[in-house]
């Protein structure tokens, strides 16, 4: 099975929290997710918001 997250966790002066986006991965991985992709969200000028991620697991769902 595969899932997209989309991570937007902010650091208070601006930028993307990139700590938190570590610790978001680190607990994925534990719980059993394996990351495929990792892909930026930008504005128009190339500001970047957060990313998205693709992840994936060995489970079926029925």
């Amino acid at each position: 099975m595969q899932k997209i997250i989309e991570f937007k966790k902010a650091r208070f002066f601006g930028g993307i929290n990139l700590e938190a986006l570590n610790e978001k991965i680190y607990q994925l991985n534990q719980d059993g997710w394996k990351l495929v992709n990792v892909s930026t969200i930008t504005g128009f000028f190339g500001q970047v918001y957060g990313y998205v991620l693709l992840i994936e697991n060995n489970e079926f769902e029925i």
